[in-house]
């Protein structure tokens, strides 16, 4: 039987004090819940990979209404607009994203219709286009083409289910990455889209896994903080 590993909330949450220290950031908080510690520890993550990329972070940060002054907050749920809180810009030479947790985005499938119905999925983590979120209420979604790359994060071990469903949602997203991308030869500009779990892979997660790598599926799957943040501090590959 493997050593189960376990998420470490209070030295995340130490960890994480540090990081946003280290970028300048009025940190006030990453959540009550084990798992939105891990939401902030994956946000973190995402954005430590665009850094050590060569990218130039900066945070935006919602005014507080009592201060009037800005104020780091992440979004811990799908209700909220997204003005009110906390997102990164990454810049590198003429090349500019936006970083943002909790954000609602359309699905590549998405049509206009008599009904009024919106095919939309709120991300854990979304790597977008630069665009202007200021108007934007509650229950919109950013136009499914602004969208680059997006990362989920379940705490929890990862079953067979677990996977084929983040294989879903990047179906409903970004079908392109489904079209055997990973057998042609491209460098790595973005992060693919990722599920990390706090847990295991259990077997059948990982017999999973293993066909999504020799169908030449463009996406991840990390397990435990030490192979994120692994694979997050490695340079950008080659895809043969």
């Amino acid at each position: 039987m493997p050593k189960q590993w376990t998420f470490d909330q209070v030295a995340t949450k130490a960890d994480l004090q540090t990081f946003f220290a280290q970028c300048k950031t009025d940190l006030r908080t990453f959540g009550s819940t084990v798992n939105q510690t891990f939401e902030a520890f994956t946000f973190a993550s995402v954005i430590d990979w665009y850094r050590r990329q060569g990218w130039q972070i900066t945070f935006i940060n919602p005014v507080d209404r009592q201060t009037k002054l800005p104020r780091f907050r992440l979004k811990f749920s799908t209700r909220g607009e997204p003005k009110n809180f906390t997102y990164a810009v990454a810049q590198r030479k003429q090349k500019t994203v936006h970083i943002r947790h909790q954000l609602r985005v359309a699905t590549k499938a998405h049509r206009k219709n008599k009904e009024g119905l919106y095919a939309n999925i709120c991300l854990d983590v979304a790597v977008v286009r630069p665009l202007d979120l200021s108007y934007y209420k509650t229950y919109y979604a950013l136009p499914n083409s602004a969208l680059i790359t997006f990362g989920e994060a379940k705490h929890m071990s990862a079953f067979a289910e677990l996977v084929a469903s983040f294989i879903g949602l990047v179906f409903e997203l970004q079908p392109h990455r489904l079209s055997n991308v990973r057998t042609k030869p491209k460098r790595v500009h973005h992060l693919p889209p990722f599920l990390f779990v706090s847990g295991l892979l259990l077997s059948t997660a990982r017999g999973i896994c293993y066909t999504c790598k020799t169908r030449g599926f463009d996406l991840d799957v990390y397990s435990s903080a030490k192979e994120l943040s692994l694979s997050f501090a490695k340079s950008p590959p080659q895809r043969k």
